[in-house]
C-alpha cells in the first residue's frame, strides 16, 4: 500500500524481471526474476493500465493469452471455461470487451492471469476506478482465489482499508522505503488517529448524505461544487466502506466516482516516516 509515485508498481516490475535491480536483491518463489523467463510460468499477472483488445470477445483474448503460455486445443478451451466461471464472466465470454463494464474489464484481466494456473498473482491495483459494489465483488474474488484455489495473492493498492478486507499482512511503501510492514491492526491504530477524507460523486447524493451522518464512523459530510459531489470525513474508514454499499442501496443512490484524497494519504505516509 502506498500514495501515487511510492514505488508499487516499480516493485512489481522487479519482482516480474523486467527491470534489473540497481541495488540489492529480490527473490519470487525462491528464485531470481531478472533474467529468469522459466519463473513467468508460475506467476500472474494483472497490470493497473488499460490492456484488453476492445474488438475482441473475452474468448479469444483468453485464447491469444493461453497461446502465448503454449496452451492450445482441448486443454485450452476447457481451461477457459473454467477460469471464466471462476471469475463469473462465463455469460460475457463471447461478447466483445469494449462493451464491458468497467468491473468485468477487471474480472477478464484477472482471468488472463489466472489462465496458465500460476502458483502467484501479482494484482496492480485491481480496484481502482470500480464503483462500490463492484469493489466488494473483486475483493470476494480475490480472497476465494487465495482460500479456495490456493493462490498466493499480492495486491497493491493506495487505499488500506481496501487492502484490509483481503489480509491482515501489510506493507506500507513511501518514497521506495517500506516504512511499516506487518499485521494490519497495527498499522491502522497509527492510522485511524488521521481523520480521513473520501470524496463520493453520483446522483441522489444527498439521500446518501443524510444516512452517512447517522453513522458512528462519520465525523462530517459537506457538499462539492453543483451538490453532485460530497466530501466525508470519518474517523474509521474500514467501517465507512464496510457499511456504504448497503447505505447506497437503502437510499437508492447510483455512485459514479469515489476516492480519497491523495493530500491525505501523503501527510499520513509523512507522519510515519517521521515517527
Amino acid at each position: 500500500v502506498g500514495p501515487s509515485g511510492a514505488g508499487k508498481s516499480t516493485h512489481f516490475k522487479l519482482a516480474l524481471g523486467l527491470i534489473r535491480p540497481s541495488t540489492g536483491t529480490i527473490s519470487v518463489l525462491g528464485q531470481k526474476p531478472w533474467g529468469n523467463p522459466g519463473l513467468h510460468s508460475s506467476i500472474g499477472f494483472c497490470p493497473d493500465y488499460e490492456s484488453l483488445p476492445s474488438e475482441s470477445t473475452g474468448r479469444e483474448y483468453l485464447s491469444l493469452v493461453g497461446g502465448l503460455h503454449a496452451m492450445k486445443g482441448a486443454t485450452l478451451s476447457a481451461r477457459i471455461v473454467e477460469v471464466s466461471h471462476l471469475v463469473e464472466m462465463n455469460r460475457a465470454l463471447d461478447r466483445k470487451i469494449g462493451g464491458y463494464s468497467k468491473g468485468m474489464k477487471q474480472r477478464m484481466k484477472i482471468a488472463g492471469a489466472l489462465l496458465h494456473d500460476p502458483d502467484m498473482l501479482i494484482l496492480d491495483e485491481p480496484l481502482s476506478g470500480t464503483d462500490p459494489l463492484v469493489r466488494r465483488e473483486i475483493i470476494d474474488l480475490i480472497k476465494r482465489l487465495n482460500k479456495e484455489n490456493g493462490h498466493d495473492v499480492v495486491v497493491s493498492s493506495h487505499v488500506l482499508f481496501e487492502i484490509e478486507r483481503m489480509t491482515h499482512d501489510v506493507v506500507l511503501i513511501y518514497k521506495g522505503r517500506a516504512v511499516a510492514t506487518g499485521d494490519i491492526s497495527e498499522i491502522r491504530d497509527l492510522i485511524d488517529k488521521h481523520p480521513h477524507n473520501i470524496i463520493i460523486e453520483g446522483e441522489n447524493i444527498g439521500v446518501l448524505a443524510k444516512a452517512l451522518l447517522d453513522e458512528g464512523s462519520t465525523v462530517s459530510v459537506s457538499y462539492n461544487d453543483g451538490r453532485k459531489g460530497i466530501t466525508v470525513q470519518v474517523s474509521r474508514p474500514d467501517d465507512f466502506f464496510n457499511r456504504l454499499p448497503d447505505l447506497m442501496v437503502q437510499s437508492g443512490a447510483s455512485v459514479t466516482k469515489m476516492y480519497s484524497l491523495d493530500e491525505n494519504l501523503e501527510a499520513i505516509f509523512r507522519y510515519l516516516v517521521g515517527r
